[in-house]
């Protein structure tokens, strides 16, 4: 009674049960090897935008973050953002990059040396994980960035920015590095 209960809850749902994944009998198949990374959306828009911005925001103040990009001289080169970020919602992958250029720079006197090292640990990797191909030499610099990372971000819940790392985005990093290189960016 409780299984076919549970069975008809899901299918009312929409969902639909998968007894047997295509994957099953390919021998030598990992599928989780086949799934790249999407950048835009894990990074840039997931880490990035979401998670590092919102904690530095949460530190500094979001008054403060727009008055440090608003002050940023103009650039041929870069994006201005004049009236600086927090309204913002709909950014362009580009928009993103552009944002994260001047990141390090624009926090690195006003936050604390500990949480600078998370930020800086976290941009390391995502700007390694954009390469378009990679080496022993350039994977190993992206596990890097993540151990960084993972050894310092205790900082972000000493300073009450956030309870816990069960973050689903922060666990696909090292995914991240697995893949080589793939990523759904290059074909775009």
């Amino acid at each position: 009674m409780g299984r076919l209960w549970s069975v008809w809850m899901f299918d009312d749902k929409g969902f639909h049960t998968v007894y047997e994944p295509f994957w099953k009998d390919l021998p030598f198949t990992n599928i989780f090897t086949c799934i790249t990374p999407n950048i835009l959306h894990q990074l840039h828009k997931g880490i990035f935008h979401d998670h590092l911005l919102q904690w530095c925001t949460n530190i500094v103040g979001e008054r403060e973050v727009d008055a440090y990009f608003q002050a940023m001289s103009q650039n041929p080169g870069l994006y201005h953002f004049a009236k600086g970020i927090s309204m913002a919602y709909q950014l362009t992958s580009t928009e993103h990059k552009e944002m994260q250029w001047v990141f390090v720079g624009l926090l690195s006197s006003t936050v604390d040396d500990h949480a600078f090292i998370v930020i800086c640990s976290l941009l390391d990797f995502i700007y390694y994980a954009q390469c378009q191909q990679h080496t022993d030499l350039s994977l190993q610099a992206m596990e890097d960035s993540l151990k960084t990372f993972h050894d310092h971000k205790h900082v972000a819940v000493d300073l009450w920015i956030c309870e816990d790392f069960n973050i689903t985005k922060i666990h696909s990093l090292q995914h991240c590095i697995f893949t080589n290189g793939y990523n759904v960016e290059h074909p775009e």
